[in-house]
């Protein structure tokens, strides 16, 4: 994103992909050797970014409801809330894709 101009979204842009690469790693199957992988994409869009994280998993996340004790099960209410748009799709070839964009404030300028 930096070498886009987009600096701004760096911080939104890391929290998302943190909180989705958690959803991997605590709620997708281990493959038949005991791991787990996911695919970041991040691609540039006129007016922001494209964020995607795309497992192997066909099973669709959930968005829990956590308790204001529970210390998990707020990662998808947070993406959604800091995403412009937010998504969850099921390719072809399989897995899923959950994916987001960040746009560019209007009051900020672009490199």
């Amino acid at each position: 994103m930096r070498l886009w101009g987009l600096e701004n979204l760096i911080d939104t842009g890391a929290l998302a992909i943190s909180e989705l690469m958690t959803n991997v790693l605590d709620h997708t199957r281990p493959d038949s050797e005991g791991r787990r992988s996911a695919r970041v994409t991040v691609t540039r869009i006129p007016d922001g970014v494209a964020l995607c994280v795309h497992d192997s998993d066909s099973a669709l996340p959930l968005q829990r409801r956590a308790g204001d004790d529970d210390e998990n099960g707020r990662g998808l209410q947070l993406v959604r809330a800091i995403a412009d748009k937010f998504g969850i799709s099921q390719p072809p070839s399989g897995g899923k894709d959950v994916w987001l964009t960040l746009l560019v404030p209007l009051d900020v300028p672009t490199a």
